[in-house]
């Protein structure tokens, strides 16, 4: 009995930690979604697009316990930065996850289209995949 509640906790342990990874990754997502919304919303309405870092929803500071900085590029990319040490893990600390507006055809956007589709996870991101929310893995 005991061999057996052995094997199980070193089976579950390690699952358990990577669920409650991803489960805090949630909140960069929801960093990157609030901003995702603004840049929906100025494809659709400008008639230029604004350069980096001003679209509107950028933040060089720490806006919580799990999301470091939010950055945006002049395409409207939108690159969030995890703490140094919030997750306790390398694979994870002070690196990026990216969302990309597209267009679902491959196509490239431009001034006045709607944003059809959102990639996220794709290029830029350097959190490992395995830490990812199955809805941001590219």
């Amino acid at each position: 009995v005991v061999a057996i509640i052995g094997i199980l906790a070193a089976v579950a342990l390690p699952a358990y930690q990577d669920y409650t990874k991803r489960a805090k990754l949630s909140e960069v997502v929801l960093a990157a979604s609030a901003c995702r919304t603004t840049v929906t919303e100025v494809y659709q309405t400008a008639t230029v697009l604004p350069a980096a870092n001003s679209w509107g929803c950028e933040s060089a500071t720490s806006t919580s316990k799990y999301v470091a900085s939010i950055a945006t590029s002049a395409a409207g990319a939108i690159s969030v930065t995890t703490p140094t040490a919030a997750f306790n893990d390398a694979l994870i600390d002070a690196k990026m996850l990216t969302l990309t507006p597209s267009d679902p055809a491959g196509g490239t956007l431009a001034v006045g289209s709607l944003v059809k589709a959102w990639v996220c996870g794709g290029t830029g991101t350097t959190i490992a995949l395995k830490f990812l929310p199955g809805s941001c893995r590219g």
